[in-house]
């Protein structure tokens, strides 16, 4: 069994703990988020990556108790996920593992979404981290698409696919963190898309990140923000 059935196998046997659902609840994830995470369980079967393996054990011993959401390409398959542990002292570790058929897919949170939205010739919005897009998806419209790329800068392959199914009715607008590193690739990215024909736009905001305003002042600051 190749990886991506196996994880499709596998997480739906992950139910999310209660701790990791007021968790998540804080972060602003509802039932209408786009997003599934799951409570990570060792697996009944092997998984068959040597690579995983090494990384988390056979069945994923290593990842137990990690809240862990899947990467998932454009035609709906399941091409990696991120987990995070979360400890006691309000640390965290962020781990991420890749299908073989993640070097040859655009690796974005919202790629199956994103790629009918340009079709539709709507816009598209790029954040880092996952609860960015979280906040973010609340309030922008239901015809536009909110991606997250996991952290700051995209990968060649994504950016040459998702400018190759841009038209000229579509506008990405970038809105990374306002940390140093956020706003260099953030310029970065938009150079990278201009060059490639796409309407590109850094949106200034003022906080550190999306899902920051979101915790500070809900929906409505969202709004005045991004709208």
């Amino acid at each position: 069994m190749g990886m991506s059935d196996w994880l499709s196998e596998h997480l739906p046997r992950c139910a999310l703990s209660d701790l990791h659902q007021k968790y998540l609840t804080k972060r602003g994830v509802t039932e209408d988020s786009s997003v599934t995470f799951y409570t990570w369980v060792p697996s009944l079967t092997e998984a068959s990556c040597p690579r995983f393996v090494s990384n988390f054990g056979a069945r994923g011993d290593k990842l137990t108790d990690c809240i862990v959401y899947p990467i998932i390409c454009p035609r709906g398959n399941i091409i990696g996920f991120e987990a995070r542990r979360h400890h006691p002292d309000g640390t965290k570790k962020v781990t991420q593992y890749r299908t073989d058929s993640a070097s040859w897919n655009p690796y974005l949170i919202g790629a199956p979404k994103a790629f009918k939205t340009l079709w539709d010739r709507s816009d598209i919005w790029i954040v880092e981290g996952v609860f960015d897009l979280i906040s973010l998806e609340k309030v922008v419209a239901s015809c536009d698409c909110v991606i997250s790329t996991l952290r700051a800068g995209m990968d060649d392959l994504s950016i040459s696919t998702l400018a190759r199914f841009s038209t000229s009715a579509s506008t990405f607008y970038i809105a990374y963190d306002n940390d140093e590193t956020g706003k260099t690739k953030a310029q970065w990215l938009r150079r990278q898309f201009l060059n490639q024909g796409v309407r590109c736009e850094v949106w200034k905001y003022t906080g550190k990140d999306p899902n920051e305003v979101w915790q500070i002042g809900g929906e409505r600051l969202l709004r005045r923000m991004f709208l």
